[in-house]
């Protein structure tokens, strides 16, 4: 038997829907429409982020919102464009069963260029600007490796920072591997370490240019992380993966480099670096960077096509103060340097900063995930995503 609703509580409900939910859903659909940065818009929270240029120059964002139900995680992309501050499109939605245990979102900026995600820790997804949505890779990895992933994936995460293109994916079977798209290469984990150490580097052609840091492990160097910016020549190959080689410098006066000096090679004047080294990673040509003094902590964030930017700490001490500073890699000149707590937007003094370059310049990411800055090659500001005024909420 169907039981009727009385008229008066069908009215109560029509003025609940019209005065409450009514207005609530056309706000959150017309703020959608717009930027996307409102934080009333129910998307959950914002896991990952990128910023890219497009072919006609306009600035592009990409974040991925986040919010859970008892069985789902959902996950919303938004594009937006910078400039216009206007969402581009209609949001992509993803739904995945619910992993309480899942990592964050991660979006990555690879070495060639192309946008790359990992959702709940066993999702991968690439950018596709044609089609401006990410489009899911799992079958193609399954397919392309049917040897080792054709059970299907159990995790995976991206590679650190010295490894641009690096999968670390662990299969349903429980095994793990190195693997690298672009390159169409897998290794067991572990295996492509003896796989660069046995790479014939005298046989190839291309070389490629990078700055990085050189941490001391010195004598001399007694306190704090010291490292210097060194400027070095990689040989390349294009049909092997690529891993940014890991450098210590020695001072001429250590007793490992007085008792056997023609083991190591001059990076400046009284501090030298192991020959060994140099060759196990086809490095040569290494010199320090003279434009930038002995620093400490010195870590670099991201790299484009002309700049390097780099954080370091401005004394050896606990609690100190980080820099950023940004050289060009054609002239080796500084360019750029400021202090994070010059910059409110960095939450934390930032000690939790990271960033993505993009052509023209790099973006912050700071505590939380939350979006901070797009800055240009001259390290001006271009976008302020004011995080440390959401902090107050």
């Amino acid at each position: 038997m169907i039981k009727r609703i009385p008229p008066l509580y069908q009215m109560a409900g029509a003025l609940v829907l019209l005065f409450f939910v009514l207005p609530y859903g056309l706000t959150w659909l017309q703020a959608l429409r717009q930027s996307g940065q409102s934080k009333e818009l129910p998307l959950g929270d914002v896991e990952a982020s990128a910023v890219y240029q497009a072919d006609d120059g306009s600035l592009r964002m990409l974040r991925v919102m986040k919010h859970t139900t008892e069985r789902e995680d959902v996950f919303q992309i938004l594009h937006n464009d910078l400039q216009a501050r206007q969402l581009i499109g209609e949001p992509q939605r993803v739904t995945l069963p619910r992993d309480a245990y899942a990592k964050s979102a991660q979006m990555r900026v690879q070495a060639d260029g192309q946008i790359a995600l990992v959702l709940n820790g066993r999702d991968w997804w690439l950018w596709s600007g044609e089609r401006s949505l990410f489009e899911p890779m799992n079958a193609a990895l399954s397919q392309r490796f049917a040897g080792q992933l054709a059970t299907g994936v159990a995790k995976m995460a991206f590679g650190g920072q010295r490894e641009p293109d690096l999968l670390d994916i662990t299969s349903n079977t429980g095994d793990r591997y190195a693997v690298y798209w672009r390159t169409g290469e897998i290794y067991p984990w572990g295996e492509q370490q003896q796989r660069l150490l046995q790479r014939p580097w005298g046989q190839y052609r291309n070389t490629v240019e990078r700055i990085d840091y050189a941490d001391f492990r010195t004598d001399v160097a007694r306190y704090g992380l010291p490292s210097t910016l060194v400027h070095y020549r990689q040989k390349l190959s294009e049909n092997e993966f690529q891993q940014l080689p890991l450098l210590t410098v020695h001072s001429t006066s250590d007793a490992v480099v007085r008792a056997a000096p023609r083991r190591y090679q001059a990076v400046s004047d009284g501090f030298v670096v192991a020959r060994q080294s140099l060759q196990e990673a086809g490095v040569t040509d290494i010199a320090q960077v003279a434009s930038v003094p002995v620093q400490f902590s010195g870590e670099v964030l991201a790299r484009n096509a002309d700049r390097v930017l780099m954080r370091y700490e401005a004394t050896p001490t606990t609690p100190a103060e980080v820099v950023l500073q940004m050289v060009d890699v054609h002239s080796l000149q500084l360019v750029w340097s400021q202090s994070t707590r010059a910059m409110p937007q960095l939450l934390s003094d930032g000690y939790y900063l990271m960033a993505q370059p993009w052509k023209g310049g790099f973006y912050l990411v700071t505590t939380q995930n939350l979006p901070a800055l797009v800055i240009d090659n001259a390290g001006k500001t271009l976008f302020d995503f004011q995080p440390q005024k959401r902090e107050q909420f």
